[in-house]
């Protein structure tokens, strides 16, 4: 065997401090400097969700102050039914109906109340009522009831003549109909 010569031992040896260098690096070194990059990029990002959050909570006071204020305002607005139970709303939306129709031209022949549902954090009211009136009158009703307040919807309308017509009469030009309607309105949800 013929033995290796002086310069190629170093290159030999050499080489391998590298590929011994190079191989530490990938196992121990690489994965640190990984590991120190994510951890600083977790802390910056942490750090900026800490600003946020006590710019936030620094101004909490004056947003609570202003949700108390929008509060206030949209009680005393009269948009929402008057009643601090789901009975006195039901009672006042029943009675508040009575005034518009029997004001307006129209007889009434029934309020009932439904049952209070959840919409949303809302609560609705709602009665059913049936009445007769001129088409005139109950023109009336449906704009007083839409220009007053509170705001009250009205849901399944069904409106029928009074009268069934016979072939060959002269057909009535305000002819009494028989009106049967949902009305409903909101209670002031509650902040709690």
């Amino acid at each position: 065997m013929t033995s290796m010569s002086k310069g190629v031992k170093r290159a030999a040896a050499l080489a391998l401090l590298f590929l011994v260098l190079w191989l530490a690096w990938i196992a121990v070194v690489s994965p640190v400097i990984s590991a120190y990059r994510e951890t600083n990029e977790r802390i910056a990002s942490t750090s900026e969700r800490l600003n946020r959050f006590q710019g936030i909570s620094n101004n909490y006071p004056a947003l609570k102050q202003q949700i108390e204020d929008l509060v206030r305002q949209t009680a005393k607005s009269g948009i929402y039914l008057a009643g601090n139970t789901d009975s006195l709303a039901a009672a006042n939306l029943q009675e508040g109906v009575s005034g518009t129709i029997e004001r307006n031209g129209g007889t009434l022949r029934s309020v009932q109340i439904l049952p209070v549902t959840d919409d949303g954090d809302f609560r609705k009211v709602t009665v059913r009522v049936q009445m007769t009136a001129t088409l005139p009158a109950f023109t009336r009703i449906l704009y007083s009831l839409e220009a007053d307040k509170p705001f009250v919807f009205i849901d399944n309308l069904d409106i029928k003549n009074r009268r069934a017509r016979a072939r060959n009469q002269d057909e009535d030009q305000n002819p009494e109909l028989v009106i049967r309607f949902d009305l409903y309105g909101y209670l002031r949800p509650s902040l709690s």
